[in-house]
C-alpha cells in the first residue's frame, strides 16, 4: 500500500515537471520564432505568454496563485514591458473590491449570519419534496449574490447532510438525495453570476475592462447578469427533476430537522446585526455610488471592511484564516497578463486571425465564446478559464463589427461559471461530492443536459437583452 502511495506520488511529480518544461518550451519557441507579420516581437512573446498560461492553469503543475506571480516577473525578465508598468497593474481597484468582499464574507461567516439566512430560506419550501429542492437551489443562488460560491457550498453541505441523515436518506440510491445535493452545487454556480461578490471572475472581468477605459457598476452588472439567474434557475430544478425523479413523497422528517437547528441558532444578537447593517450600507453605496470617479467599488469595498474592524465584529485574525489571499495573486497575473496583451498590439493581430476563421456572422462569434467557454471552464478553474478567454474575447471585439469589448466580456464572464459536468469544474461541486449522495457519473448527466440548457439561455440573453435593449 506504502508502494503504491510511493508511486503515484513519483508519477504525479514527473506530469508536474513535464508541464513546467512544456510551458517554458513555448514561450522558448515563441522568443526565437519568426516574428509574424504584422505583430511586433513583444506582441508575439505575450501570446507565448498565453499559450504559457493555459498550459500551467489547466494543468496546475505549481499552484494557481504561483502562476499569476509567474505571469508578472516573466513580462519584465522577457524584456516586454516596464516592471513598474506591469506591477501598476496590480493595483486595479477590482483587486481592493475582491479584498473588500472577501473581508465583509468572512464577518458573515464567523458570525454564522449565512446560515441563519440559509434555514429561515429553507423554511418557506418545506410542503413538498419538489418545493424543498427548490429551494435548496434558489437558497444557494440568492446567498451567493452576497457571499463567494464556494463559501455558500461549504455552508450548506452540513445543513443539507444533517437533513438527509434525520430523513434516512440513503447516499447514491436516492434520487431525492442526489437533487438536494446537486441543487446546492447548481444554485451556487447559477446564483454566483448575479452580482460582483459571487464569483471571482466577476471583479476580474470588471477590472480588465477600467483598464481599456469601460466602467461596469456594482448595478450595471447585475442589469446585465440577472435575467440569465432568473431565467436558469427554475430550468436548471426542472433539469435535476427531469434526470432524478423524486422517489419519497413526504418530508416532515425534513420539517422537523429545520426547525430544530432553527431553535439552535437562537435569537439574533447585536454581532449579526451589525455585521447585516453595514452588509447592507455597503451594497447600498455599491448601487449607488460604485459608477462615481471618486468612489468606486474598490473604495467602498475597503470601507465596508473598516465598518467591520471599526465596531469589533471582525479582528485581523479571522480575516488571515478565511480569506483566500492566493486568489487575489491569480487576479493580479491575470490581468496584467489581458494588460499586456493589448498594450503590445497582440490583441488587435489576433483579431485579425480570428476574423479569417470565423469570419463576421456575429451570432456565430456569440455562440463560439459560450460554447466555448463552457467546454473551458468545466476542466479547469473559472478564473483560470476567464483569464485565458478574456483576451481573445478582446481581439474578437476589436476585429468583428457589432462585437464590442464588453458584450464579449459579459459572454465570457458569466459563461465562465456554469461549470455543471464534472467534480473539478468547481469548489461547489467538488464540496457536494464529498457527501457521497451522487456519483461523478450522476454530475455528468444532469451536467450535459444543464449545459446545453445554459448555453440556449445565454445566447438568447445575448442576442436579445444583451443587444437589442442595452446596445453593446
Amino acid at each position: 500500500m506504502k508502494r503504491n502511495k510511493e508511486d503515484q506520488k513519483r508519477i504525479l511529480s514527473n506530469k508536474n515537471i513535464f508541464f513546467l518544461l512544456l510551458a517554458f518550451a513555448i514561450i522558448i519557441i515563441f522568443y526565437f520564432m519568426p516574428t509574424p507579420e504584422g505583430l511586433t516581437f513583444e506582441g508575439k512573446l505575450m501570446l507565448g505568454m498565453l499559450i504559457m498560461a493555459a498550459i500551467l492553469w489547466v494543468t496546475e503543475p505549481i499552484p494557481l496563485p504561483a502562476t499569476g506571480l509567474l505571469i508578472m516577473i516573466m513580462q519584465p525578465i522577457l524584456g516586454i514591458l516596464p516592471a513598474k508598468d506591469v506591477f501598476s497593474s496590480f493595483g486595479n481597484q477590482a483587486i481592493f473590491f475582491l479584498i473588500g468582499a472577501f473581508i465583509i464574507a468572512a464577518a458573515i461567516e464567523k458570525h454564522g449570519l449565512h446560515r441563519r439566512i440559509a434555514l429561515r430560506f429553507l423554511r418557506f419550501f418545506e410542503k413538498s419534496p419538489r418545493t424543498f429542492t427548490f429551494g435548496i437551489i434558489s437558497s444557494c443562488a440568492f446567498l451567493s449574490f452576497v457571499m463567494p460560491e464556494h463559501g455558500v457550498a461549504a455552508l450548506f453541505l452540513p445543513i443539507i447532510v444533517s437533513i438527509l441523515v434525520a430523513m434516512k436518506i440513503v447516499p447514491r440510491q436516492s434520487n431525492f438525495g442526489k437533487i438536494s445535493m446537486l441543487s446546492v452545487a447548481y444554485g451556487c454556480s447559477i446564483g454566483s453570476l448575479g452580482t460582483l461578490i459571487g464569483g471571482a471572475r466577476n471583479p476580474l472581468t470588471i477590472g480588465v475592462l477600467s483598464d481599456i477605459g469601460i466602467n461596469v457598476s456594482f448595478f450595471d452588472w447585475m442589469i446585465y447578469a440577472i435575467p440569465v439567474v432568473l431565467i436558469s434557475l427554475p430550468l436548471i430544478w426542472l433539469v435535476l427533476q427531469f434526470v432524478f425523479p423524486i422517489e419519497i413523497k413526504d418530508i416532515s422528517l425534513a420539517k422537523n430537522e429545520i426547525k430544530k437547528q432553527v431553535k439552535l441558532q437562537g435569537k439574533i444578537n447585536i454581532k449579526e446585526l451589525t455585521v447585516l447593517g453595514i452588509l447592507i450600507i455597503t451594497v447600498a453605496l455599491w448601487i449607488i455610488f460604485s459608477s462615481s470617479i471618486f468612489f468606486g467599488l474598490g473604495v467602498i469595498a475597503i470601507l465596508g471592511s473598516i465598518l467591520l474592524f471599526v465596531t469589533g465584529c471582525v479582528k485581523w485574525e479571522d480575516i488571515e484564516k478565511r480569506v483566500p489571499w492566493g486568489i487575489i495573486l491569480l487576479y493580479g497575473g491575470a490581468i496584467t497578463l489581458g494588460e499586456g496583451i493589448i498594450s503590445t498590439d497582440a490583441g488587435n493581430w489576433l483579431s485579425n486571425q480570428l476574423f479569417y476563421l470565423v469570419g463576421n456572422n456575429i451570432y456565430l462569434v456569440v455562440l463560439g465564446l459560450i460554447v466555448f467557454t463552457i467546454l473551458l471552464t468545466n476542466i479547469m478553474s473559472n478564473i483560470g478559464a476567464v483569464a485565458i478567454l478574456l483576451p481573445i474575447g478582446f481581439a474578437i471585439a476589436t476585429g468583428i463589427e457589432g462585437i464590442s469589448p464588453l458584450l464579449a466580456s459579459m459572454l465570457i464572464a458569466l459563461s465562465g461559471g456554469l461549470a455543471f459536468m464534472l467534480v473539478i469544474a468547481t469548489p461547489g461541486n467538488a464540496i457536494t461530492y464529498s457527501s457521497g449522495y451522487f456519483s461523478t457519473k450522476d454530475l455528468l448527466k444532469s451536467g450535459v443536459l444543464a449545459n446545453i440548457i445554459c448555453i440556449g439561455v445565454m445566447f438568447t440573453v445575448a442576442v436579445v437583452y444583451w443587444v437589442g435593449i442595452l446596445n453593446l
